[in-house]
């Protein structure tokens, strides 16, 4: 059996303070121009598993260029009943990364608690 990665882009998040997926956070899919001008394409929230349903681009939708992911965690705790301070440490995460070429796979996990995360490119 022959197993295919899928095209796009995907991302999951995981909350690392309770050690389960973040399900029902916020995540605004952005653009970002040659002079750092973000632009907003869709926002999508993560299903039960911290997933999103469908890719973020799907095969053939991503071209080469700079993009944005900006990870609402300061609601998703405050939703969670997880003790944040007020404002909470962390608010928006934005990840500001580079699609090197178009038509590749990027996967971008984000692992959060209320006081810290960690990024990095997934397969």
């Amino acid at each position: 059996m022959t197993l295919t990665r899928p095209m796009g882009l995907t991302t999951h998040v995981l909350d690392t303070a309770r050690g389960c997926p973040a399900a029902g956070l916020r995540i605004d899919v952005s653009e970002v121009s040659a002079d750092g001008r973000a632009r907003l394409i869709k926002t999508v929230r993560t299903n039960a598993d911290g997933r999103t349903d469908v890719p973020l681009f799907g095969p053939g939708e991503m071209e080469a260029g700079q993009y944005e992911l900006l990870f609402h965690v300061g609601a998703y705790f405050r939703a969670t009943g997880s003790a944040v301070t007020d404002p909470p440490f962390l608010d928006l995460v934005p990840v500001r990364f580079a699609a090197a070429a178009a038509g590749g796979h990027y996967h971008v996990p984000l692992l959060v608690s209320p006081y810290g995360y960690v990024t990095y490119r997934g397969t």
